[in-house]
């Protein structure tokens, strides 16, 4: 499956969450899910889920630790609320151990910088997740590093439930992230998987401005219909 754009993989990624969501035993209210775009490719994709649930749309940041003189590829990844998640792979030693440290106070910063000025631009609150049912997106998995770490804020955060929703993934991410959350919900998972840029026809850079604006343009707390209201 080749996806036209970040709009195109969200739709079609909205389908099955939503049919995921309506086989759970019981039913899952909407007023109970709020779904959590991860900046900057992960909120377009996102914010097609939410409209399609008609549920609020967060956005959380994380950044990548990046492999020495490799910025691509993530060793781990920090996250706000001061989440720190590395890769069990990565070599113990005290060299390591400190460029690590070094990255970690250079990144934890910013990520909760960033994320402030999403909001603050867009004249948004933060929807509380405390017993909600988190529903996490992005673009596409190619370590899983960054979503890790999201997965562990939304926990922090008091989520009831962690559901993480991708396009597309690589069979190791896929795995890895299976273990830490309630669900993942993949369109694809390729044998052959190089990067994400290769699943779509368009991977044009999600700027930030667009991010700002998607996230002012989704349903917020405020937005919602009556029986949607969180009192979280």
């Amino acid at each position: 499956m080749l996806f036209a754009n970040r709009i195109d993989a969200g739709r079609k990624l909205a389908l099955e969450v939503e049919h995921y969501l309506a086989g759970i035993a019981g039913g899952i209210p909407k007023s109970d899910v709020v779904v959590v775009g991860l900046p900057r490719g992960g909120v377009p994709v996102a914010l097609e889920v939410s409209r399609r649930l008609a549920c609020p749309l967060e956005v959380i940041v994380a950044k990548k630790l990046p492999f020495p003189n490799e910025p691509e590829y993530a060793i781990g990844a920090v996250c706000t609320g001061g989440i720190v998640v590395l890769n069990p792979a990565i070599p113990q030693s005290s060299e390591w151990n400190e460029y690590i440290d070094r990255q970690k106070r250079l990144l934890l910063a910013s990520v909760q910088k960033r994320e402030d000025e999403f909001y603050r631009s867009a004249r948004r609150y933060r929807t509380p997740l405390a017993k909600k049912i988190a529903i996490i997106v992005d673009d596409g998995l190619a370590t899983g590093m960054t979503a890790l770490a999201a997965i562990e804020a939304v926990k922090q955060r008091g989520a009831m439930r962690v559901i993480l929703a991708i396009p597309v993934a690589s069979r190791e991410s896929y795995s890895l992230l299976s273990q830490h959350c309630t669900a993942v919900i993949a369109l694809q998972i390729p044998e052959v998987f190089e990067s994400v840029g290769q699943f779509y026809r368009d991977f044009t850079p999600t700027s930030d401005e667009e991010v700002v604006r998607e996230l002012a343009e989704s349903i917020g707390l405020d937005d919602c219909p009556k029986d949607l209201k969180s009192v979280g």
